[in-house]
């Protein structure tokens, strides 16, 4: 004889219990949770990984802006021959302010004290001036971007035309291209002769950092080639920029937004400054520096 199960037995057989329920909740819960937690991770090393890609970006474009006008610094086109050699225009190669701005940004390179008084922080951004003669030559042979009047004229840091400079040794005129760097809001500005004011290069620059690689003679004397020492900038019109062979140039760059949090901020939230510093992010900004190191070539000729 065969016994069948009752209705109550196959009922409860075929059924899942509370705890099984509740087993299966949270196996469930955990892949999710393991899901989203994977997923925040990714965000944020994405957030990271793109800050980084943009300071990168802006500190090279900071950094190549100013290369090329100071690897240019000092050059000047011979015109005349004389019983010491080639002739050529007399202007400084380059000035800078030492924790400070300049006085006035219409005044050129060859204005006396043109510096704001320094201030007692050696954090605060410095100012640096270049110039050079700007050449109009046939095809690519000019040491600059060509415009203006029918495009045979040389243009500035922020390609705009600007005026010839008359010499007043020689009587002629000549484009003496000088170019005023500096930090301001948050942003790395030049000032060109072609403008009265001067305008952002590059956003989320904090601060410019200059030292000059000094020789023991200016050019021309023994010892003249040699850099000795490097160091800040010398006072206004001390006779020692003649003796400034080399430039070594800091940006410090920073996020264009916060991306640091509590747990990255301890991994991620640390930098050296431009004056080998160790410094900690406590406003959520991502920061590094940037050092390049710029012979003036023209001042070893």
């Amino acid at each position: 004889m065969t016994r069948r199960a009752s209705p109550r037995r196959r009922l409860a057989a075929a059924g899942f219990t509370l705890i099984e329920m509740m087993v299966a909740l949270a196996i469930g819960l955990a892949v999710v949770g393991a899901l989203i937690a994977a997923y925040l991770a990714s965000f944020a090393s994405g957030r990271h990984t793109d800050a980084i890609v943009q300071i990168t970006e802006d500190a090279a474009l900071a950094l190549n802006v100013m290369r090329q006008q100071v690897a240019q610094a000092g050059f000047s086109q011979p015109h005349g021959a004389g019983g010491a050699g080639m002739v050529l225009h007399t202007f400084p190669a380059i000035v800078g302010c030492e924790a400070a701005g300049f006085a006035d940004l219409n005044a050129n390179i060859m204005a006396a004290n043109n510096c704001k008084v320094s201030e007692s922080d050696p954090a605060t951004p410095d100012a640096l001036e270049v110039a050079f003669e700007g050449s109009v030559l046939p095809g690519k042979a000019s040491n600059g971007i060509l415009g203006g009047s029918g495009g045979a004229q040389p243009l500035d840091c922020l390609g705009n035309s600007f005026a010839k400079t008359h010499d007043e040794a020689t009587g002629d005129d000549y484009w003496l291209n000088d170019s005023k760097f500096y930090v301001a809001d948050g942003s790395l500005y030049c000032h060109g002769p072609g403008n009265a004011a001067g305008a952002a290069l590059v956003q989320n620059v904090e601060t410019l950092q200059v030292t000059y690689g000094m020789a023991s003679a200016p050019a021309g004397a023994p010892g003249a080639g040699q850099v000795i020492y490097y160091g800040n900038a010398p006072p206004p019109g001390s006779p020692l920029w003649a003796n400034v062979v080399s430039v070594k140039l800091c940006v410090q760059v920073r996020s264009a937004t916060k991306v640091l949090d509590t747990k990255s901020r301890a991994t991620l939230g640390g930098w050296v400054d431009c004056g080998s510093t160790q410094r900690a992010a406590a406003d959520g900004y991502l920061r590094r520096t940037f050092t390049t190191t710029i012979v003036l070539q023209n001042k070893l000729l």
